[in-house]
């Protein structure tokens, strides 16, 4: 990592002739916001709350959604506080393309894009304020969380390994130097309990604050299962000059869970015991997980058209603690089948992810003739330590008809795996939005990835040692056919890197996937009626898959294709109406391979979601609203062989009523689930199936001073 801090001052000399050369101009402006590194795109007739505003986390400039040739949707803070979100699996519904997956007992946020499965090892790759959050992530806690978006298709080449489909990034509310203040408490069925407070101000005329703190205290509808949960997040902005920012920025999670698989089926049926039936041991306590984060950022503007933007960041993630869990084996079902005894092991985990990220990005905008540039040279250094320790022991098996939950549990002594993977990267990054007249604009790109894997099995003593390089490239064109209507063509390249060694104790190549998308985007009666449509086609090779010879290890499934048509409609018809709607079609499965012919693990075929919003009064500061929405999954396969075993289609609605007393007091009630429907969320085998929530009651004030 030390040798790799030389490559950033030579990226800055490489392009000090640019800076120098260009006339030294003193920035008029005196707002924060001007040196946001992550400022809303100022398309400023879009007035559909709904709809929301992209950030600059796929360019990184202010650039028209229109004339941008790419899809990003948005869960916006309308959305946001109108459908009482409390998790990142609560925003999926609304955004078209995506997908909840196994979420490994609500420890983390894990989810699908375009149809393909994410990394089961650290979950799904994501963004944070348009940086990279490297290894384990505890599930968000939203208290800080400005909005949510989705960056469709590959991202390789601005931010290097990731998933094709697309990547998640979270918005974060940023320090102000006026006062704010905000508590919010939550009171819902099953004896749900949160408290969250915000609070911001100026500490000088150049310093301001933020800190946003929450509390939970959860049951579950689920035997046995409970968790809670503490989150601070404290934040520092100092506008050092006119030109020069600086943000600091930290997160403290820890989250305490009785760690939970969810439900089995019998016979690949599901519905044959309760929902709520714990299949664990309630003896085994509460595993933790710790997630901290602490993060430099330095915004320098060094003229009229070039500016750095430079960030460090350390993040350390912590798993550990018992559970009691169905083998992960399917010919032990048979057992199962016969008289409902299911056989069950109890593991000790002990996982820890620390990581190291330094970036800069020198942004820079001129011309050449008529044609405009908006240039990117970014640098990237980087280090992942993953160290991961697993063992187990058989457990007595427990009737899934009249469990039996034992006193005394087994020694957790038998080491199944134990690692310890590093991964070095060191990156150079040239992006360049072309607008070649105002209707014409282009987006070329690619990034240069050096990494050095190495892994050590710590149980046999085997090193697997790897190092490559990648270049990823993207192009893209975008056509303004007028102020309503433009379209765009692009491709792109991204890789993920394969952890672990194989049964032959042998690294894997990183998976390599290519996307081809066609779009469309409309913003009709003044901005009123906003849309998007993407038709898209991805494939990626070199996947991933258990090893049906031995459960422990991996193997290369070959190769998995998607093919699709995404669509995401927000309108504003009224001034009290606000509506949103998301459609999905996606054909994915696995081409090449021993589960060739297969469809991609709990990808649906199609999916839907429509919400929608009205203002019944309003009678100066108080408002009385009402909203809610449907969601539409259709079946998909619960296991990677597709072996007959389904998820079932679901159509679930939910509602929220709120009276808002003035400008600072608000009442909101959430009714989850109205009509209490029975569907499984997500699966990862028979034995691990998360079934849906039941009917539940929320009721939320927050109060602003």
């Amino acid at each position: 990592m030390k040798q790799w801090l030389n490559l950033v001052p030579l990226t800055l000399l490489c392009v000090t002739p640019l800076t120098q050369a260009e006339e030294q101009k003193t920035s008029t402006h005196k707002d924060v916001a001007v040196l946001d590194s992550l400022s809303f795109q100022s398309d400023r007739s879009v007035k559909v709350p709904y709809t929301g505003t992209p950030s600059n986390a796929s360019t990184k400039f202010t650039i028209d959604p229109m004339k941008t040739p790419k899809n990003v949707a948005v869960v916006s803070e309308k959305v946001l506080q109108d459908t009482n979100v409390q998790r990142i699996s609560d925003t999926l519904a609304v955004v078209s393309g995506v997908s909840v997956l196994n979420p490994f007992g609500g420890l983390w946020d894990n989810y699908s894009v375009r149809g393909f499965y994410t990394d089961q090892t650290i979950g799904a790759s994501s963004l944070r304020n348009g940086i990279n959050n490297l290894g384990l992530s505890a599930s968000r806690d939203m208290s800080n969380i400005q909005q949510v978006e989705f960056l469709k298709g590959p991202e390789a080449a601005m931010y290097g390994a990731g998933d094709p489909g697309g990547t998640l990034n979270v918005v974060t509310k940023k320090p102000k130097f006026s006062p704010e203040q905000e508590i919010s408490v939550r009171a819902g069925s099953h004896d749900q309990y949160r408290v969250a407070l915000g609070s911001t101000n100026a500490i000088t005329d150049t310093l301001a604050y933020r800190l946003d703190t929450a509390y939970e205290r959860n049951h579950s509808f689920r035997d046995f299962v409970k968790n809670d949960r503490v989150f601070v997040a404290p934040q520092l902005t100092w506008q050092v000059s006119d030109q020069t920012q600086i943000d600091y920025d930290s997160e403290y999670s820890t989250i305490h869970t009785m760690f939970d698989r969810g439900v089995v089926a019998v016979n690949n049926q599901l519905g044959v015991i309760p929902t709520s039936r714990f299949l664990g041991q309630t003896n085994d306590g509460l595993l933790t997980m710790k997630d901290y984060l602490q993060q430099l950022r330095i915004q320098h503007q060094w003229n009229d058209t070039w500016k750095s933007q430079a960030s460090f960041t350390y993040k350390n993630n912590e798993l550990t603690g018992y559970s009691t869990e169905a083998r992960p084996r399917e010919a032990l079902l048979k057992k199962l089948n016969a008289n409902g005894d299911l056989d069950r092991e109890r593991r000790l985990r002990d996982n820890q992810t620390i990581s190291y990220l330094l970036n800069h990005d020198l942004l820079g905008e001129f011309a050449t003739g008529g044609v405009e540039h908006k240039v990117v040279i970014g640098t990237t250094l980087s280090e992942l330590k993953l160290d991961s320790n697993s063992k187990r022991v058989n457990s007595s098996a427990i009737n899934i008809y009249h469990p039996v939950y034992a006193s005394n549990l087994p020694a957790v002594t038998t080491t199944v795996s134990s690692t310890k993977e590093v991964q070095k990267n060191a990156a150079l990054t040239l992006s360049d939005f072309i607008e070649l007249d105002p209707q014409w604009s282009v987006l070329l790109g690619g990034r240069l990835d050096y990494y050095k894997q190495s892994l050590l099995n710590k149980k046999t003593n085997i090193t697997g040692k790897d190092n490559f390089t990648h270049f990823s490239p993207r192009a893209s064109v975008n056509y303004l056919i007028n102020d309503q209507w433009s379209i765009f063509a692009s491709v792109g390249q991204a890789f993920h890197l394969n952890s672990g060694l194989d049964i032959n104790g042998q690294g894997f190549d990183p998976e390599k996937s290519w996307t081809y998308e066609l779009g469309a985007k409309a913003k009709l009666l003044d901005g009123l009626l906003t849309s998007s449509m993407s038709v898209f086609d991805v494939k990626k090779q070199n996947v991933l898959a258990t090893n049906p010879n031995n459960y422990l290890f991996n193997m290369a499934n070959g190769e998995e294709r998607s093919r699709g048509v995404e669509l995401d409609v927000g309108a504003q018809p009224t001034a009290r109406l606000n509506v949103k709607l998301a459609y999905t079609y996606t054909h994915a499965k696995v081409t090449q391979g021993d589960y060739q012919g297969a469809r991609i693990l709990n990808s649906p075929k199609h999916s839907a979601n429509l919400l929608a919003s009205y203002d019944l009064w309003q009678s100066g500061e108080q408002k009385i609203g009402l909203g809610g929405n449907v969601q539409y999954m259709s079946s998909r396969s619960g296991s990677m062989a597709d072996n007959g075993f389904n998820l079932p289609a679901y159509t679930i609605a939910n509602l929220n009523a709120y009276y808002e007393a003035s400008h600072n007091l608000r009442f909101q009630a959430t009714l989850n689930n109205v009509f209490d429907k029975t569907y499984y969320a997500s699966s990862y085998a028979q034995q691990w199936v998360t079934p849906g929530n039941p009917r539940e009651v929320f009721l939320t004030v927050n109060y602003k001073f």
